[in-house]
């Protein structure tokens, strides 16, 4: 049995067209996605922040983080519907589970849980990591949009790259420009799910 995990950024919500309203609301910056799409996941050199420190402030522990994890809108429209439809499919077949994960601590925590409750999301298992490292803790299969989930996959696991302007250069084993192509095609599934992975150790 697989254990998939699905982040939240950006496969299901909405997170850089939140940030971006956030930020200008903020007075941390105008940014035209459509004109200038992000390039990379690096939100210091978009945003007017001095530091990491002061973003993972803004993003986790300060006022705002409230609107940037919970106040956002799905990434596509009716996605939570269908995601749901997948959570029950999965379920009923009994062969995998699926764990929705991200990367929360602090105010967002429950800011996050508003977003999936607000759409009725029925994952019966949530977790969240202060590191997107660790969102690989507990699940073989991850489909994520994050550089960093991806670039540190663990040896003998799976990684979807969900496509997006900034991860353009992150290595994957799969690509995906929705999840929705991993919801509806079964046969793409169930080959990605039956997939052995061969680990190659050093003989000395």
């Amino acid at each position: 049995m697989a254990s998939i995990g699905v982040d939240v950024n950006d496969v299901l919500y909405d997170f850089i067209g939140q940030m971006v309203y956030v930020c200008e609301k903020y007075e941390k910056g105008k940014f035209d996605l459509e004109k200038n799409p992000l390039t990379e996941f690096d939100l210091v050199k978009y945003f007017n922040f001095s530091s990491k420190q002061e973003l993972f402030h803004f993003l986790y522990s300060g006022d705002a983080s409230w609107e940037i994890a919970g106040q956002g809108d799905q990434l596509h429209e009716n996605l939570m519907t269908q995601f749901n439809m997948f959570l029950v499919d999965i379920k009923d077949d009994e062969e995998h589970e699926v764990i929705v994960v991200s990367r929360e601590y602090d105010k967002s925590i429950p800011s996050r849980l508003f977003f999936l409750s607000k759409l009725g999301c029925k994952a019966d298992k949530i977790q969240f990591s202060k590191n997107y490292e660790d969102l690989w803790d507990d699940v073989n299969v991850l489909i994520t949009a994050n550089p960093t989930a991806l670039e540190s996959k663990p040896e003998g696991k799976i990684s979807i790259k969900i496509n997006t302007t900034y991860n353009k250069d992150s290595k994957a084993d799969y690509e995906m420009d929705s999840i929705l192509d991993f919801i509806k095609d079964e046969t793409l599934r169930n080959k990605i799910l039956n997939t052995k992975i061969t680990i190659v150790k050093d003989i000395d």
